[in-house]
This record gives C-alpha cells, sequence and structure tokens, in this order.
C-alpha cells in the first residue's frame, strides 16, 4: 500500500508540473454563451444543437452536491478562475464523463486592464451510467500538489429516459 502511495504521489507531481511551461488552449468546441447567473443545477439559455435541449450548468454553488444528468447528454460546470495569477482549475472525471471542451471566457474589463479573472467551462457528456464524479482543484500546475488546495467536487448520476 505504501508503494501505491508513493508511485501516485509521484505521478501527481509529474502531471502538475508538466504544465509549468504551457500556454493555455482555447478548443474549437467552447461554449461561451452559456450565462453565470443561473440558479445551481438549472438549465440556461445555452443550447446544444445537436441534442436540440437546454444545457444544464453547474457552479461554485453546486459543490458537494449530486446533480441528474439524462445519458448521453451535454452538461456544463463553470468555475471563477483567474490564471493570470498562476492559478488555474485542474479537473479530473470519472470514466463515464467525458470532457468535450473547456474555456475560459474572461471577465468583461476596461480596455488595457490586466490581471482579469472570469470563468472556466467545462462542457461534459455523460456518457457512462450511474454514479460518476467530477472534480477538481485550484492551484499553480508548477507547485506540488499539496492537499490544502480549494477543490471543487460534483457528483453526478447519469439516469436514463
Amino acid at each position: 500500500m505504501p508503494a501505491v502511495l508513493a508511485l501516485l504521489a509521484i505521478t501527481a507531481v509529474l502531471v502538475l508540473s508538466s504544465g509549468c511551461t504551457q500556454q493555455a488552449q482555447k478548443t474549437q468546441d467552447s461554449i461561451a454563451t452559456i450565462q453565470t447567473t443561473a440558479a445551481p443545477g438549472t438549465p440556461v439559455a445555452a443550447t446544444t444543437a445537436q441534442e436540440g435541449k437546454m444545457m444544464v450548468t453547474f457552479t461554485e454553488k453546486d459543490n458537494g452536491t449530486t446533480g441528474n444528468i439524462t445519458a448521453d447528454t451535454r452538461f456544463a460546470v463553470q468555475l471563477e478562475e483567474n490564471p493570470t495569477t498562476g492559478y488555474a482549475w485542474n479537473a479530473t472525471t470519472s470514466s463515464g464523463l467525458t470532457v468535450l471542451s473547456s474555456d475560459f471566457q474572461e471577465n468583461k474589463h476596461a480596455e488595457g486592464m490586466v490581471g482579469v479573472g472570469g470563468t472556466r467551462t467545462w462542457v461534459l457528456r455523460a456518457s457512462g451510467s450511474g454514479d460518476q464524479t467530477f472534480n477538481a482543484f485550484y492551484g499553480r500546475s508548477c507547485e506540488p500538489f499539496t492537499g490544502n488546495e480549494t477543490a471543487y467536487t460534483m457528483n453526478i448520476r447519469i439516469v436514463t429516459n
């Protein structure tokens, strides 16, 4: 058991340190029109063209809760982030969730203003069944993981129609 824990710790350090010199990339499939003021776990104005449905969006208010998502549909998780400080969300999912995109949308600000935060939006597909999890921690990728970072956990129960 100690060997497994040591291996996990080494792997975490390697994964976290690998991002220290890389620029974040915007994806072509990002969803920038999702509203950030919706009540927790409620459909918002963004629709998915393929499904023709309102997309459910989870926010900081949903941390530690469980949301029901229909199998084979998309949903979003939005968390405030300020990568100009070196801090960013690092997310992982269980096998029944697939990350389709991750996008950072900067808050509106005066021209020339620096150090502006914004919102990180992940669009995911509930591709499995049963209980799944979305986990993220907020930290600097070039610093070792200590376990004291701000954390976010969203439990997703995939349901069928």
